[in-house]
């Protein structure tokens, strides 16, 4: 077995091979399914907000001061059991308007009576009420979602989503998944969206990827950014749909247009690779740029590519550090990769073999599989960089291997193959890239051709 000085070992784990992290294998952003933010309560023309509200939160509406209203006459009604007067003067009282002092208990007392008699909006504000604090003692999250869904069987739209998001951050998604399917159904095209997430993972319901796809569907051709781009996900990855890489094109070239960075960077990719339209390296890096100016951390990232390799544009390593480093700081594990190199080959930047393995490290611990197989690697032995750690060398690359990620996969076995960082393993190479080759890994069966014949 030769023998390699530590500082060649590192050069030759932190870049081992020709493969590169932006090879055609990789599709950014839609390997997993994105958390997703649940939709804002919607203002509608029966509540509006009152300043010392959170924006979600919302009462019934006030009158005009074209309007004038008699409190006598309100509460003469409200005396006998009117549930309109009782709520009238609640948000009377709430805002301090008609000329009277702002009052958050009686506010809660005209509320509550309404309530009581039935009416549905009021029910909603005893809710908020209840949720914010006014006029009475601040209740339990649990007793806000049983008052928000009391409010939501009776009709209320605002009600029925402040439930289904109250039930979804308490851990009831299939409360949540009620509701939201509710506003949905009646046109709500977030809902739509938002349930489609929950009918893509299984959440608060069955697993439904054809029912997700109807609803993305439909908020997406409602003009939703979100769901144009989920819609483009599940057309690249056959979910729920058959593959269509021209329909994946058009959806994401809506929401670029529409500004949607994460979709600019997607457009730049399938212009870079030709995925659903001819491939045009020029039109690539003018979404990347669009993309990176928006500050999201993978359009910088795959723009600084186009800066290291000269796609589209002269070769800059400058320029690609510089991106390298926006997207790195982001904490984009696919760029702190990159970085680590920039720093070791010092493009871009001085030589800093200290702060490419603080990257690489940084990358690792974000579990990608890539960053876990080359630290691990090193580890191994150690340098006068970094102190040989076989445990958690081992560990990292248990991880890598069990991912399923064939660069990574690669990545290992050659270096098993070869014995740089490991103790050569000729059975143990041939594993790795058998598994490789059958994820599919034209490299893999490439390699095995040449190592096995």
């Amino acid at each position: 077995m030769r023998h390699l000085s530590s500082s060649a070992i590192f050069i030759l784990l932190l870049l081992c091979s020709a493969l590169s992290l932006h090879a055609s294998w990789w599709w950014p952003f839609g390997k997993s399914l994105p958390e997703q933010t649940p939709p804002e309560v919607p203002q509608t023309g029966k509540y509006i907000t009152p300043v010392v509200l959170d924006p979600s939160q919302t009462i019934h509406e006030k009158r005009s001061k074209e309007d004038p209203v008699s409190i006598e006459r309100l509460e003469k009604l409200a005396q006998n059991g009117n549930a309109n007067a009782q709520l009238t003067l609640g948000k009377i009282y709430f805002d301090g308007a008609a000329g009277v002092k702002q009052d958050f208990k009686k506010a809660f007392r005209y509320f509550s009576e309404a309530a009581e008699n039935g009416n549905p909006e009021a029910m909603y504000n005893v809710a908020i009420c209840y949720d914010g604090g006014f006029g009475v003692r601040q209740a339990s999250l649990e007793k806000c979602l049983e008052l928000y869904r009391r409010a939501a069987d009776a009709g209320v739209p605002e009600a029925q989503l402040k439930t289904a998001v109250f039930a979804e951050a308490q851990g009831h998604p299939e409360i949540a998944f009620q509701y939201y399917k509710l506003l949905a159904d009646a046109g709500d095209v977030l809902c739509k969206f938002h349930l489609a997430l929950f009918l893509l993972n299984g959440y608060g319901t069955a697993a439904n990827p054809e029912l997700a796809v109807k609803y993305l569907r439909e908020a997406a051709q409602a003009g939703n950014a979100r769901a144009q781009i989920q819609l483009a996900d599940c057309y690249r990855q056959g979910i729920g749909v058959s593959p269509d890489y021209q329909e994946v094109a058009s959806w994401l070239t809506l929401a670029a247009h529409e500004g949607d960075p994460e979709a600019q960077a997607k457009l730049g990719t399938c212009y870079e690779r030709g995925i659903g339209v001819p491939k045009n390296y020029e039109l690539a890096i003018h979404w990347y740029k669009i993309s990176a100016e928006a500050n999201y951390s993978m359009g910088q990232y795959l723009l600084g590519n186009c800066y290291h390799d000269g796609i589209g544009t002269e070769q800059n390593y400058s320029l690609a550090f510089t991106n390298y480093s926006a997207a790195a700081e982001a904490g984009e594990a696919l760029a702190q990769v990159a970085l680590a190199r920039a720093y070791q080959r010092g493009e871009g930047t001085v030589m800093d073999l200290n702060q490419a393995i603080r990257w690489l490290n940084r990358a690792a611990e974000t579990g990608l599989p890539i960053a876990q197989a080359r630290l691990g690697l090193l580890l191994f032995n150690g340098s006068e960089f970094i102190p040989a750690n076989p445990r958690r060398a081992q560990e990292l690359l248990d991880a890598a291997v069990a991912s399923n990620d064939s660069l990574a996969i690669i990545q290992i076995a050659i270096c098993y193959l070869n014995g740089e960082g490991v103790a050569p393993d000729r059975d143990r190479a041939n594993a790795l890239l058998q598994k490789a080759a059958a994820l599919g890994s034209l490299e893999a069966r490439e390699l095995l051709k040449s190592y096995f014949p």
